[in-house]
């Protein structure tokens, strides 16, 4: 931002409105040498964004410079000087003054009409010389001849108007191209283009506009799935059969950049046809957290009753294999399409759970029938939350100084971990250089010593704030090993207050990338704060064999609990 920062700084600038209002009858008194101005600058815009504004936005300079000899306010072609007796309200363009771009009025209104970097420069000079004081040390001004010199230049960014241009493609193949100099409009809609869309096949809508430098912009789009988007490239896809307007885009700038947007429309009709693809089921089963099962499918669904005979639900578990019937099936309110399967019994993350389909009458909106799928689909579950404090201890967010701590809050080894006695180096290390979630990792790493090193890393904060309660849970890592890690296992416990080991095996996890390594941990009892101690350990006697420098990283533990069938 330094190039949008005057050149030469003599005095704090002070923040003015209306100063054409306010300093009106000002007069500076005579005998003094003196440099300062005061800019009307937007009091709600920071000090380093004050210098971003929109074109066709004025701002008002003032000169309180007292004992000059002579006095200039300096603009670039294209900017204009505005008169006095406007107000914000105003047409300024009523207002401007003239085509010359210098006045030696004191008071100097710039009407910004140009986009880009612009100036605005104030040239004084006096008898003698002028100094000031200022937050960033003593100015001096500058002999010029017989005169002393104060050469000031403001640079300002100035924000063109946006300006949308996108495209529309279907299969890559480019079907509408509006330009930032197109100005699409309905008045003539009966002449747009038609493209015929296959009900459940989509378009690619493709944001181009750099005229105005939006940051972002929103798509909306009625009769597409989904209706609005965020994206710069989003795949709207369209399913009931019907002629639609393709949308319109929305531009925007906001955050430190001058506020702006603009919409456009775009001159575009959709014609979704029948399509000749099958209707089918289209990705996996899911279940909710109030056990309601659904699925999408590759069309949206007209309204249907009567069809939960055609559902066959088996559940799976210890000592458990039973058809459980369904209760209701009909499409999804929030979506249409999405099926949702309602169970007449209760079921649990522990069941595996298959659903197929056969012999209904489901229809699309385009009125295709939704296939049978005969092979059972297993269902994937709902697990709730991790029990662990997110973001913190269990991803190892908060610091410590210490390296027998593994410099990890709540963490702790002793003097083992320290490599070769150092206090900065250690086999245990928190890491910010590579993450999974939040900002840092822990970080094992081994010298070409062997055996590797027998130590342990110990949490203690395993059951804060709250206890564990007793019960089965389903236990997880985030592990990214690097590239020629050779390690086979290892191992976490708990020591009170039953002591429990696990051993997860990472032999033939992928090296270079973050995996996901999950094991199963079953507590007889609640784990308290007070016996809440975890442990981590590369174990020896797990990694026979293997030889040479080790590394990897361990993020995101997660303890989430497994629900039994009773």
């Amino acid at each position: 931002m330094k190039k949008y920062i005057i050149k030469t700084l003599l005095l704090s600038l002070l923040v003015l409105v209306g100063c054409n209002e306010k300093y009106a009858d000002y007069t500076a008194p005579g005998e003094i040498n003196d440099t300062s101005w005061i800019i009307g600058f937007d009091q709600n815009k920071s000090a380093e964004n004050a210098y971003l504004i929109n074109i066709d936005t004025y701002i008002s300079f003032l000169d309180l410079s007292q004992g000059y000899i002579d006095h200039e306010w300096q603009i670039e072609e294209g900017n204009k000087f505005l008169e006095e007796g406007f107000t914000k309200n105003d047409s300024l363009p009523l207002f401007i003054k003239n085509d010359e771009i210098t006045t030696s009025d004191e008071k100097a209104h710039v009407f910004f009409r140009k986009k880009g970097l612009n100036t605005v420069r104030l040239y004084n000079t006096f008898s003698s010389p002028v100094t000031r004081e200022t937050s960033l040390g003593t100015y001096t001004s500058k002999k010029v001849g017989d005169l002393y010199v104060v050469d000031t230049t403001f640079t300002f960014d100035v924000f063109g108007y946006i300006e949308p241009a996108f495209r529309i493609l279907q299969d890559g193949v480019v079907k509408l191209e509006v330009s930032a100099e197109d100005m699409p409009s309905l008045d003539n809609e009966a002449e747009w283009p038609v493209v015929e869309v296959k009900a459940a096949t989509s378009l690619t809508y493709e944001d181009l506009t750099v005229e105005g430098r939006p940051n972002s912009r929103k798509w909306n789009i009625p009769d597409g799935t989904p209706a609005t988007s965020n994206g710069e490239s989003a795949i709207i896809k369209f399913f009931r059969l019907g002629t639609y307007n393709a949308g319109t885009i929305t531009s925007n700038r906001f955050g430190s950049f001058p506020t702006a947007s603009a919409e456009k429309i775009i001159p575009l009709k959709v014609k979704v046809i029948q399509s000749d693809l099958p209707f089918e089921i289209n990705g996996q089963i899911k279940e909710a957290e109030d056990e309601v099962l659904s699925f999408q499918v590759t069309g949206e669904i007209e309204d249907f009753t009567g069809q939960e005979s055609f559902f066959t639900v088996n559940v799976k578990n210890e000592g458990f294999d039973q058809n459980i019937a369904v209760s209701q099936a009909k499409r999804s309110d929030s979506d249409g399409t999405y099926i949702e399967l309602k169970l007449s019994e209760s079921i649990y993350n522990s069941d595996v759970i298959t659903v197929n389909y056969s012999g209904g009458s489901i229809q699309s909106t385009d009125e295709r029938i939704l296939a049978d799928f005969t092979a059972p689909i297993t269902v994937v579950p709902h697990f709730g939350n991790n029990v662990l404090p997110g973001n913190g201890w269990a991803s190892f967010e908060t610091p410590n100084g210490a390296i027998n701590n593994a410099f990890a809050q709540d963490y702790f080894i002793g003097n083992v971990n320290k490599i070769d006695g150092s206090d900065t180096e250690g086999y245990y290390m928190r890491d910010t250089s590579k993450s999974y979630l939040g900002d840092a990792s822990m970080k094992f790493e081994s010298t070409d010593a062997n055996p590797l090193p027998s130590i342990n890393l110990w949490g203690f904060a395993f059951s804060k704030p709250d206890p564990i309660k007793a019960g089965t849970y389903k236990m997880s890592y985030r592990v990214w090993l690097e590239e020629g890690n050779t390690l086979k296992a290892i191992r976490t416990e708990i020591n009170k207050p039953n002591f429990l080991q696990q051993v997860w095996d990472i032999e033939n996890t992928p090296r270079g990338s973050w995996q996901l390594i999950t094991n199963t941990l079953v507590l007889p009892d609640d784990v308290t704060e007070t016996n809440s101690r975890w442990a981590f350990r590369v174990h020896p006697q797990l990694n026979v064999g293997v030889t040479g420098a080790q590394k990897m990283y361990i993020d995101d533990f997660s303890l989430i609990e497994i629900e039994e069938r009773p």
